[in-house]
């Protein structure tokens, strides 16, 4: 009915004046996306304000993982009243809508008592020492949606070549590579040129879980990243827990359709490859492997 909206937008205004706020995380978003608002409303509720989460199908199967913490930042949709204040935000922006400090919280009043980043978790054969560098490769999506692909897909080879450099370095000579992808099979195929000079390479490939990765990247003292976000919370964790900021290598790129590339989700301490030679060009597509997984 023709000017139906304007009256629905109108009659929200006036209701939605409640003392709760539900910050309306998108259904879309998987763990590296909504553990934003989850810190977002970690640390409102921290300072004693009445905020939670919108429970969404991406969420769901993290709730039993994160446990009773999980639950008191959530609420299901049948759940929201109608006085409820709905807000729509990221809350991604390193330096405007969190920083370290937020992180720091975050990860010592939740995520840690949770047990997810439990070093238990990490089999023995994936503990790494400081001359140990975990490179983490994001396929999934980027590959098998041809828009994804366009937007965040750039020469992978180029860009690990310039990525181990700035880990030697910053911090020293590397007796190991260790992988850790959502396409682990196509890693092993193509990713065969860094066990040079020496170096040790091996993969994740005992299928461990989307959680336990997040606890491998959290406990590696070097890490490189790939431009995703659950690649992002692997870093802010390991740097909480090492506190080594330069020894986390991240590209500068994120997705193409946006703020002309650059990634806002960056630590600015972080050590931050600006450049590759093809200049982060949408490289060839290639053929996925069968053991793409979902996970940000």
């Amino acid at each position: 009915m023709r000017g139906s909206q304007p009256v629905r937008r109108w009659v929200q205004t006036v209701v939605r004046h409640g003392s709760r706020k539900v910050l309306w995380t998108q259904e879309t978003a998987n763990l590296g996306n909504f553990l934003y608002d989850w810190m977002q409303a970690f640390r409102q509720q921290e300072l004693g304000h009445d905020v939670v989460c919108l429970r969404t199908p991406a969420t769901e199967p993290w709730v039993p993982i994160f446990g009773p913490r999980a639950e008191r930042l959530l609420v299901a949709r049948d759940r929201v009243r109608l006085t409820d204040q709905r807000e729509k935000g990221l809350y991604n922006e390193f330096g405007l809508s969190f920083d370290e400090e937020d992180v720091y919280a975050f990860a010592e009043g939740f995520l840690e008592p949770t047990g997810v980043l439990s070093a238990d978790r990490v089999p023995s054969a994936q503990r790494l020492t400081d001359t140990d560098v975990l490179v983490n490769v994001r396929r999934g999506d980027y590959v098998t949606n041809e828009v994804n692909r366009r937007n965040y897909a750039f020469d992978l080879d180029e860009y690990l070549r310039v990525a181990l450099r700035e880990s030697r370095r910053t911090g020293g000579e590397i007796s190991r590579i260790h992988v850790v992808s959502d396409d682990i099979g196509w890693c092993q195929q193509h990713l065969v040129w860094m066990a040079a000079d020496g170096v040790r390479l091996t993969f994740e490939d005992q299928g461990l879980s989307p959680a336990t990765h997040l606890a491998l990247l959290s406990h590696a003292p070097r890490l490189v990243l790939a431009n995703s976000t659950f690649s992002y919370w692997g870093g802010y964790l390991s740097e909480w827990r090492h506190r080594r900021p330069a020894q986390v290598v991240a590209p500068w790129f994120h997705i193409r359709n946006e703020a002309d590339g650059t990634a806002w989700q960056l630590d600015p301490r972080w050590t931050v490859v600006r450049d590759i030679p093809s200049g982060w060009a949408l490289p060839a597509a290639d053929a996925p492997t069968d053991d793409v997984e979902r996970r940000a």
